[in-house]
């Protein structure tokens, strides 16, 4: 018998983790379908992303969605996007009728908050899980329910 020693120190033989590996591939293509279903509510035309940065590409190109700008211009939340660039990115926003900017809550939004406020309409900072799984109670306890809550968030303020 083959095992596999697990987090808790309990050995898995190898084919109850192959079972347990089916069962969660199920559960992520069962994830896709329903974000798919969530997103279809979503008109084409407002399917545009402003976000911190650009750490939401994946998420962006699977579902269809583009994201027209980011709030600091490279890839490190150390960088420091310019008064022009800001300015810039708030006339697009306004162009293009963007009603969110979705920041990650890893990271500060002061510059997301800014922007918005830049842009003179009603612009929604919505922060999206990213980088890690949330506490107990904050609807990301697992990679499942962070993205079912990711999508509600980018539902909700992109319909």
């Amino acid at each position: 018998m083959i095992s596999t020693a697990v987090a808790d120190n309990t050995d898995v033989d190898a084919g109850q983790l192959a079972e347990q590996t089916e069962a969660y591939e199920a559960e992520l293509l069962a994830l896709d379908a329903e974000l798919d279903a969530l997103f279809a509510d979503i008109p084409a035309d407002r399917r545009l992303m402003v976000t911190n940065h650009d750490a939401f590409g994946y998420l962006a190109t699977r579902y269809g969605f583009e994201v027209v700008g980011t709030v600091i211009p490279s890839g490190s939340d150390m960088a420091e996007p310019s008064a022009a660039s800001l300015a810039s990115l708030a006339t697009l926003i306004n162009e293009l009728g963007v009603p969110a900017i979705f920041t990650e809550n890893t990271s500060s939004s002061d510059l997301a908050n800014t922007l918005a406020a830049e842009t003179g309409t009603n612009v929604a900072v919505v922060p999206l899980f990213s980088d890690s799984i949330g506490e107990q109670g904050s609807g990301a306890e697992t990679y499942i329910a962070m993205m079912r809550t990711n999508g509600q968030r980018i539902t909700d303020a992109l319909k």
